[in-house]
């Protein structure tokens, strides 16, 4: 059997009761708080993983507008390069083009009158004009107005032509100048 002596006197047992329910209290609290503190530490890992996930998805964002941005632009400069090869090919087609407005101006102006255009074919820098003159003269007179033209050269009216005196069908057939053709 045990025997228990209660030495101490009673203002010490109270001051060890006192402490010991005052330990007691501090782990209860520090049980209590703990899970709080826990919570709190996890909350500000959630914050600060929201954060970093919230920068990543800006930057993803902003790399895809640049990339829209970037595809936009490319595809302009696709039409721009179509464009320009289109301009190009039209230079050089109207730079091969020739112009026969100003040579039917120039015909124009050399035809007296009396004198009627049926029939104008061409090969290259070659004319071929069919029509009626209402005399010799006035035929003779449109040869020599083509032959004064600085646009036409080897004019060339056929004798046959002059045997009838008035109605005259004729033909003729003179070449162009390429310098009157040409686009300017």
């Amino acid at each position: 059997m045990k025997i228990s002596l209660d030495l101490l006197p009673q203002n010490k047992k109270a001051k060890i009761k006192r402490d010991k329910l005052f330990g007691e209290i501090i782990n209860e609290g520090i049980l209590f708080l703990f899970p709080f503190f826990v919570l709190i530490v996890i909350l500000f890992n959630v914050f600060y993983l929201l954060t970093i996930q919230k920068k990543i998805n800006d930057s993803e964002y902003e790399i895809q507008q640049r990339q829209n941005e970037y595809q936009e632009l490319n595809k302009y400069d696709k039409d721009f390069k179509q464009m320009n090869e289109t301009a190009v090919l039209l230079v050089k087609i109207q730079a091969g083009h020739l112009r026969w407005v100003d040579i039917f101006s120039h015909l124009s102006q050399d035809t007296p009158q009396g004198v009627v255009l049926e029939s104008f074919a061409n090969k290259d820098y070659s004319v071929f004009l069919v029509g009626k003159a209402k005399t010799r003269d006035q035929l003779l007179q449109f040869k020599e107005n083509l032959e004064k033209d600085s646009c036409f050269g080897n004019v060339n009216v056929p004798l046959s032509n002059l045997v009838v005196k008035d109605n005259v069908d004729f033909q003729l057939d003179f070449v162009v100048k390429k310098e009157c053709l040409k686009a300017q």
